[in-house]
């Protein structure tokens, strides 16, 4: 199984390229991505600009590879779109450069279901993650439609295919869910995080 890993967004809540933030001395992509390449034969990092990210190339030679957006401009479902097609592992776990407090056992929780699916999404909060999440390359087709039609939210296609909801209980016996998908969307979050982080809380 192969990982995409979303680092294509403008950032505007957060006012700049949250990807580059640091924390404990470490960018917050990095983070993410030391946990992706030791689950994941390869991580396909999705942006619509490659200068910034090749010096990770560099860095984690032979598993990591930038790729440009395929359609620009169609958000997450465009990222998923051109990461299922650079890709050629059936299943791809999909997720973002804002969540640093992802766990791999958690990761690995996910990877170790039977795969009988099209997508495997966790549920929290009554929510569903679908930017923590399992796709199968057999979306293609679906997710083409979609953005021919520039519907470009990611569980628009849900009700339409083979699709496996990970409940909050299941979650819980292996990570906190509060922990894993807690996300860096605004600098309060950031704050919020470097905070509770040092008091052993996130």
């Amino acid at each position: 199984m192969n990982a995409l890993l979303l680092a294509g967004g403008k950032s505007k809540r957060f006012g700049s390229n949250k990807a580059f933030v640091e924390i404990d001395g470490q960018l917050m992509i990095e983070v993410i991505l030391e946990k992706l390449i030791t689950v994941f034969d390869r991580t396909y990092i999705i942006s619509d600009s490659k200068e910034e990210y090749t010096y990770l190339e560099n860095k984690y030679q032979g598993e990591v590879e930038v790729i440009i957006d395929s359609i620009p401009g169609k958000g997450p479902l465009g990222g998923l779109y051109t990461g299922l097609l650079a890709s050629e592992t059936t299943y791809n776990f999909l997720t973002g450069c804002d969540l640093p407090n992802l766990s791999l056992s958690f990761i690995r929780f996910l990877c170790e279901h039977e795969k009988n699916y099209d997508v495997l999404v966790p549920e929290y909060n009554g929510y569903l993650e679908p930017l923590v999440a399992i796709y199968s390359r057999n979306l293609l087709a679906i997710i083409e439609v979609l953005l021919n039609r520039d519907i470009l939210k990611i569980k628009s296609f849900f009700s339409d295919v083979n699709l496996k909801v990970i409940r909050e209980e299941e979650i819980s016996e292996v990570a906190d869910p509060a922990h894993i998908f807690y996300n860096i969307n605004y600098k309060r979050d950031l704050k919020k995080f470097c905070k509770q982080n040092e008091g052993g809380k996130l």
